[in-house]
């Protein structure tokens, strides 16, 4: 094929040559993988190093004659007291005459099942806020690392924004296993989650690598990867149980990050989009050589990149539209249903019957065949359809949920696991959806700031556990009523399937509805 000069050929005819199981591409998706795998165990690693602890009263003159954890002395404490509260005594015997059941005071000293668990060693008997605070904090640093690391990536590069959060990571996160205070290990956290995520660049430098045809292909990597992070998870807190050294296991493979500064390329879509045309050639071109495939230099030449003018103002181009801010708002309720669902589902794993640590893995593998069956269902059926029945069957679910009763151990957990397979297919298809309706120049900033703004879902979510004081169901209740309130909001959305990636806010406006080639060879036919 011979291309005159005044021709402009877009990426995705060049990218459609490789394929998506080509030896260059299978290479750099197990590299990008690699931080989902990472996530799936850095993102809830609160809920097994904050898990709750049991803790009882310490009764000074009764504890010699106390061999096991459980008090078997009623007269000591009130009914219901949590372990909080004690029967006043001024007696050092340990009988029932000892103690003034007419006077409840609270507990100065106490006594916990597992005394090197996080709870005890610091002291949170009697504050459980503390204890579900740390997922809360790993939300909120989540969410202002989302802030800026969209527009760093959009700014630096995806290669860049994926090498230096991933060594903060391992920094802040092995520093936490060192915290000797409460409000130390808090602070360490929320460096670690602000600075230690890179799958936002990770997933838009996936997205940029393939054709559009394969995009679905390359998200089954992903997800089985953060699938497999997620049963490595349960696996570590099994066989370590001890919180600390657990920490360092889960975060010390993200030192590998050191490494992809030699191994990992950039984005060839990012380079054009930054008018870095000889540099995003050399890169094709070594793509070709390493598929065995001949690329005619002349065509290379003539492949469409955006001015760099308009590159400076690219959040402010992106928001000069209507129908983008429009859509922008509606991913904001996508994202925040996702996590609050998605992060309230794991922390709540915890009160289902039977061993919390297979609990864990089920629920981790059960990911994997949810985002298998999202890349078949995507691909016929394009986005829209499916995002809106996922959303609606996840809410109907946890709605359904509380009314079996737990006497079906097999039935509730099932449907629970249920939930979460819903719920992940919607999640997934909710991370494609958004990366699909904003342009080149600024589409991690916008899914980035998708994602941070959503992240009052996860904020949330680690505090659902203490509704259940109030009503055991309250919790998947309330998961299920706002799934199918987001679920309506995708009738507000263009229908997508393998359309190019828009390139600038004209394209990002029109997509869905004709081809986008065409679009942008008219725009710069009238230049």
């Amino acid at each position: 094929m011979v291309s005159t000069a005044d021709e402009s050929v877009h990426l995705d005819d060049v990218l459609k040559k490789f394929g998506v199981f080509s030896r260059y591409h299978i290479q750099a998706i197990f590299l990008i993988s690699f931080a989902f795998f990472n996530n799936g165990m850095h993102c809830i690693n609160y809920v097994i190093v904050a898990e709750e602890t049991p803790y009882r009263c310490r009764i000074e003159q009764c504890e010699s004659e106390i061999k096991d954890f459980e008090t078997p002395y009623n007269f000591t404490t009130p009914h219901n007291s949590r372990g909080c509260y004690r029967y006043s005594s001024n007696s050092e015997e340990c009988y029932p005459t000892s103690f003034n059941t007419s006077i409840v005071e609270p507990c100065d000293e106490w006594i916990y099942k597992k005394q090197d668990s996080f709870v005890a060693e610091f002291h949170l008997a009697c504050q459980d806020w503390k204890r579900t605070f740390v997922g809360t904090i790993h939300s909120i640093g989540l969410m202002c690392g989302l802030f800026f690391q969209g527009q760093l990536s959009d700014r630096i590069g995806r290669k860049a924004a994926i090498i230096i959060p991933g060594l903060a990571a391992a920094i802040f996160g092995i520093a936490k296993s060192y915290a000797t205070t409460y409000l130390y290990y808090i602070i360490l956290e929320w460096f670690e989650a602000t600075l230690g995520d890179n799958c936002s660049p990770a997933f838009i430098l996936g997205v940029e690598l393939v054709h559009s045809e394969h995009r679905l292909y390359q998200q089954i990597f992903f997800c089985v990867m953060a699938a497999l992070g997620g049963v490595l998870f349960s696996l570590a807190a099994y066989l370590v149980p001890y919180w600390r050294h657990f920490v360092q296991l889960i975060y010390a493979p993200s030192l590998l990050f050191i490494l992809y500064y030699f191994i990992m390329d950039e984005s060839v879509r990012w380079l054009l989009s930054k008018g870095k045309k000889e540099k995003a050639t050399k890169l094709l071109l070594k793509m070709a050589k390493l598929n065995k495939i001949t690329l005619d230099e002349k065509l290379l030449v003539n492949i469409r990149c955006e001015d760099n003018a308009t590159n400076n103002y690219a959040l402010w181009a992106t928001f000069s539209s209507k129908i983008v801010i429009k859509r922008f708002l509606i991913c904001l309720i996508w994202w925040t249903s996702c996590t609050f669902i998605s992060f309230g589902l794991v922390v709540n794993v915890g009160s289902l019957a039977g061993n919390k640590y297979m609990n864990f893995g089920i629920m981790a593998l059960s990911d994997i065949p949810a985002s298998i069956a999202m890349v078949f269902i995507l691909k016929r059926f394009k986005r829209k359809k499916p995002l809106l029945i996922s959303f609606i069957s996840a809410g109907v679910i946890c709605l359904v949920y509380p009314m079996i009763p737990k006497e079906y151990i097999w039935s509730s957990t099932g449907v629970y696991f249920l939930g979460r397979f819903v719920s992940t297919f919607t999640f997934a298809t909710v991370y494609i959806y958004t990366s699909e309706l904003f342009p080149t120049y600024s589409r991690n900033s916008m899914h980035a700031l998708c994602s941070a703004i959503g992240r009052i879902g996860s904020i949330l979510a680690p505090m659902t556990p203490l509704l259940t004081q109030y009503m055991e169901s309250l919790p998947t209740l309330l998961f299920g009523s706002i799934s199918i309130a987001a679920g309506l909001t995708t009738l507000l959305v263009p229908d997508l399937a393998n359309e190019p990636l828009p390139d600038n806010v004209k394209e990002a406006e029109n997509i869905g509805s004709f081809d986008l080639t065409s679009l942008s060879q008219r725009s710069e036919n009238k230049e």
